[in-house]
């Protein structure tokens, strides 16, 4: 689904690359967690699959076509830390911002003739997909509020309709709870967990929190001090999303040996695979 090879990326002010030749594959209806020190990479090689940068060398590919197009492909959802909800809209306008720019680059990432804008039908059918997603995160009864009347994490689950009324294949979150209470984070990391299950998205969730990482990845890339360079640094971390899995010891004990990792760049312990039961 994500394919990247030999990627290089250096930004102009930088003298060393952050990305050197650097591989790295994502099948589809993965879960990957993408974790590392500030200043590794992690939000750049979001921004890098989703378009908003180009690699000086390298392949970028998502579902067979290449990255950075001419225009960005519609059915890759990008959520961010800061929300980027416009604060003069309402909830509900702000989740209609998905359809609307859905409608610029068309469902199937072709933009969408007059005919596919008119009739009632297709009116109507966009309206029931706002407050189906309203509903089902459970902020329907705010959709006439403002940004600034909400909480991070209201704020945080509009954000996440408006990206999920695209009907995206490839969901890329950027340390989307990192501001939020434990509490807060803690449930918007189940209800990712429940929507990637449902949709069978493709899912790559940036963080620098361990624990988070641990609960939420299938897979885990683990980046270090840059450049970042092949081959990739992988944990498969099969108890993810398992029931209670933040109860068990294994969860500890893969917490610790990924904090191990990180802390010691050039120490790699070994790792087994940890099954629940």
């Amino acid at each position: 689904m994500i394919e990247i090879r030999d990627l290089t990326f250096t930004y102009p002010a930088q003298p060393a690359p952050l990305f050197d030749a650097f591989t790295w594959h994502v099948a589809r209806g993965e879960f990957w967690a993408v974790i590392g020190a500030s200043g590794c990479g992690k939000s750049t090689l979001l921004h890098l699959i989703v378009g908003l940068r180009a690699p000086s060398a390298g392949i970028i590919v998502v579902n067979g076509e290449r990255v950075p197009r001419k225009q960005q492909r519609g059915k890759t959802g990008l959520v961010l830390q800061d929300y980027g909800l416009l604060p003069w809209a309402t909830v509900r306008d702000n989740v209609e911002l998905g359809l609307r720019i859905r409608e610029f680059y068309g469902q199937d990432d072709r933009r969408p003739t007059t005919d596919d804008r008119r009739g009632s039908s297709a009116v109507s059918g966009q309206r029931s997909a706002v407050e189906f997603w309203l509903e089902r995160l459970g902020i329907a009864h705010l959709r006439d509020k403002y940004p600034a009347q909400l909480s991070g994490g209201q704020r945080q689950r509009v954000a996440i309709a408006r990206t999920l009324v695209m009907e995206p294949d490839v969901l890329l979150l950027d340390e989307p709870f990192a501001a939020l209470d434990a509490p807060t984070r803690e449930d918007l990391e189940q209800l990712t967990l429940d929507l990637h299950n449902e949709m069978k998205m493709t899912t790559v969730f940036v963080t620098h929190n361990i624990e988070e990482a641990v609960f939420l990845g299938q897979k885990i890339l683990v980046l270090g001090a840059p450049p970042q360079r092949s081959p990739a640094r992988v944990i498969e971390n099969p108890l993810a999303g398992t029931e209670r899995c933040r109860e068990q010891p294994a969860f500890a004990e893969q917490a610790r040996a990924l904090r191990a990792l990180l802390k010691h760049n050039n120490t790699e312990p070994k790792f087994r695979t940890l099954k629940i039961g």
